[in-house]
């Protein structure tokens, strides 16, 4: 360490650090942030912090199928035919999440949960907590989708790289389970 003028400047030499082992704090910060900034469902503001979560779901699904065209690509021209039957899976399961998201009953005119807004502070919290699993599950499988993404440059094992996929899959299978069920929170159903 090197003083100068009352300024400590650390010196390193040599400090490397794992990109991969930053970008989940990183995102999962901005997931919290973005929770955060939902006003936490108070009354009156319950659908624009709905269209919130709904939005980030779609935008980390959207993430999701560019890197799954990208893997599926590489998979095609390098033959790996499990792989790229993996992804035609993982495709359906990116689109059924995103159009979960995008129809999801709380961003109709037309509602049919007559309890919006009108959820208590401790219902508020669940929920946010629910939404904020929701996202954390999405922020792993994009996690796990750009180690895939990385393991196509240096591994050619097509099995490892299926596992990897199907990985994957289960995390975004789980991700749109937990996503469904936050309705029951909605209509006041669950009680966790």
């Amino acid at each position: 360490m090197i003083t100068m003028n009352n300024v400590h400047i650390i010196h390193c030499s040599r400090l490397t650090v794992d990109p991969t082992s930053l970008a989940l704090p990183a995102a999962i910060n901005g997931v919290r942030i973005l929770v955060s900034a939902f006003d936490g469902y108070d009354k009156g503001k319950f659908i624009k912090s709905d269209k919130a979560v709904c939005e980030e779901i779609r935008r980390r699904s959207g993430m999701l199928q560019d890197h799954f065209e990208r893997i599926h690509a590489h998979s095609h021209k390098n033959g790996l035919k499990e792989l790229r039957s993996s992804c035609d899976e993982i495709f359906a399961s990116i689109q059924n999440i995103g159009d979960d998201a995008q129809y999801s009953v709380t961003g109709s005119p037309r509602t049919v949960h007559f309890e919006v807004g009108k959820l208590s502070k401790k219902a508020q919290k669940k929920l946010v907590n629910h939404d904020l699993t929701t996202l954390n599950l999405l922020v792993e499988a994009t996690r796990n989708t750009n180690l895939l993404l990385e393991s196509l440059r240096t591994s050619g094992d097509e099995g490892e790289l299926t596992n990897m996929a199907g990985l994957v899959h289960d995390r975004i299978g789980r991700a749109r389970n937990h996503f469904r069920e936050r309705n029951m929170y909605i209509d006041g159903l669950v009680k966790r």
